[in-house]
């Protein structure tokens, strides 16, 4: 193992990897190429395995590292142009199974907390908020865009909010496909676009997209005005393609 708490977690690591979660732990929901673990005690910190997939995924690692190592990477990545992600406390692996342990934060995935607190009607103090996180969010894509690193997987639940003195906070997580670029190709502008407006119309509606892409276009001042409008009209045309029969995310 490696990192700078390995010596904490070597045990609680060696127990995860066999299925036998120590005490404080418990898994969690996942994807089916992942296993993953939520543990309270003595510290708050998330368990990631990584399966593997196929052999050509083992090919591709080879070239460009394995999808623990890529995380590992763009998540300090971020980090280092002044994003938030959680800090990652160790990894390692045991035969062909990597893993690594990260930091909790105690922020909820931001498709959750819009559908636990969005819905209307809203009291003022809560509409305020609402339309602070959305200039925030807004603001924290564009200037991952202006640094020139698109996110992977943007969907909601891969950016955690956290509410610091009424102030919204973003962490980003799920790093291990991010790449930087010197100029973004405008259809992964768009990809990352599409999948943060992820949300159905009668909680997130259409001045509340217009009040995202005003800022989000002050910020990330790439295109003209006309390609703004295209970009817009674009991007919520495919969002409600994808949305259509959808009743939660």
């Amino acid at each position: 193992m490696y990192g700078p708490q390995c010596d904490a977690f070597v045990t609680a690591a060696r127990q995860l990897l066999e299925r036998q979660p120590p005490a404080g732990w418990e898994f969690i929901q996942s994807s089916e190429s992942t296993v993953v673990a939520k543990g309270l005690d003595p510290t708050f910190a998330y368990y990631k395995e990584y399966l593997g997939r196929s052999l050509l995924e083992g090919i591709k690692g080879f070239v460009r590292g394995s999808r623990c190592e890529r995380a590992r990477t763009q998540s300090q990545l971020l980090i280092e142009h002044g994003f938030r992600s959680p800090s990652i406390l160790c990894w390692g692996y045991y035969r062909r199974q990597e893993f690594m342990i990260t930091e909790g934060i105690a922020g909820l995935g931001l498709a959750k907390y819009i559908y636990t607190h969005w819905q209307r009607p809203l009291p003022k103090a809560e509409l305020r908020l609402k339309r602070s996180i959305i200039d925030a969010l807004a603001r924290e894509i564009g200037q991952l865009h202006k640094t020139g690193i698109v996110h992977g997987d943007l969907r909601l639940n891969n950016i955690l909010l956290e509410i610091s003195d009424g102030k919204p906070v973003f962490y980003l997580i799920d790093n291990e496909r991010n790449r930087k670029y010197r100029k973004i190709p405008r259809r992964l502008v768009k990809k990352n676009l599409v999948q943060v407006n992820m949300v159905l119309p009668e909680v997130v509606t259409n001045t509340d997209r217009l009040r995202f892409f005003k800022a989000y276009n002050k910020v990330y001042a790439r295109f003209t005005i006309n390609r703004q409008k295209d970009l817009a009209k674009n991007v919520y045309k495919k969002t409600l393609q994808r949305l259509r029969g959808k009743s939660y995310l």
